[in-house]
């Protein structure tokens, strides 16, 4: 769920080993439907029939969208079924939505951010980190998250991927810092 510039080749990739079988769902149907036509994946235009999959996996902009799109879809999904957020997403909202669909539907929700870029998604070279309460639902995406990443670090219980996104991006941002004062340190000695 969700093909923006990370999520699109994520899919790919999920499609060219799990062909039909890999549903793709967006807001955008056609964008469903251009993925489909590309990589072999069976476009869906209702949220609704991703009800069918044991395992979705979520590319959207925020925790918020997460959650939204969970809400809508857990109606649909068997007991078990596990919810993955490639998302850069809140630790916090993590932890709430994983004991919450646990508690109320019998779901995994698993954050699992990854780190490369549209570059790396396009490649298949990105590394994840998974987040998760249950060893057995983290084992089971492992190999689904595979196919998209060259490397899975497995952070600890749901919520601690997002938390060490979230430092990720921040240690990237002080080094694009750095790195900027830098050049103007060198710029004033000529």
């Amino acid at each position: 769920a969700g093909l923006g510039a990370m999520g699109y080749h994520m899919a790919g990739h999920l499609a060219r080993r799990h062909g039909e079988r890999c549903f793709v769902w967006n807001r955008t149907s056609s964008k469903a439907k251009q993925h489909s036509q590309e990589f072999g994946s069976t476009a869906v235009s209702k949220l609704s029939e991703l009800g069918r999959c044991q395992v979705v996996v979520f590319c959207l902009p925020t925790s918020t969208e997460d959650e939204a799109v969970a809400e809508q879809l857990l109606p649909h999904l068997d007991r078990e079924a596990c919810l993955v957020s490639c998302t850069s997403g809140q630790p916090a909202v993590s932890r709430r939505l994983s004991a919450e669909y646990r508690e109320r539907h019998g779901i995994h929700f698993l954050d699992c951010p990854v780190s490369g870029g549209p570059r790396g998604a396009a490649a298949g070279t990105l590394t994840a980190m998974l987040g998760s309460d249950s060893k057995d639902a983290a084992d089971m995406v492992q190999p689904l998250i595979e196919s998209f990443t060259k490397k899975v670090v497995h952070c600890g219980p749901s919520g601690s991927a997002h938390a060490v996104k979230a430092v990720n991006n921040a240690l990237n941002v002080s080094h694009l810092l750095i790195g900027a004062e830098g050049l103007l340190a060198l710029q004033h000695h000529g």
